[in-house]
């Protein structure tokens, strides 16, 4: 990265001239942005966990009921 320029708009954000990417200069912001999408990644990787549990439950109880089918125990 070479060059960049002050944006106008907004003075925590610089332009890159050589990619001509916006980069956010304000660390505060960028680091408690990083820190959310952690949590939203966290929050998503639980989500996904409890959904497996949810379906591996289901596969037990699928499991126990054909068990139960074939010794003649279901009422």
């Amino acid at each position: 990265m070479g060059d960049k320029a002050r944006v106008t708009e907004n003075k925590d954000f610089v332009k890159d001239l050589d990619s001509m990417v916006i980069l956010n200069t304000n660390k505060g912001v960028v680091a408690k942005h990083k820190q959310k999408m952690a949590e939203l990644n966290r929050a998503k990787h639980v989500e996904s966990e409890i959904n497996n549990l949810k379906s591996e439950v289901s596969d037990i109880k699928d499991m126990l009921s054909q068990i139960l089918k074939a010794v003649g125990g279901e009422k």
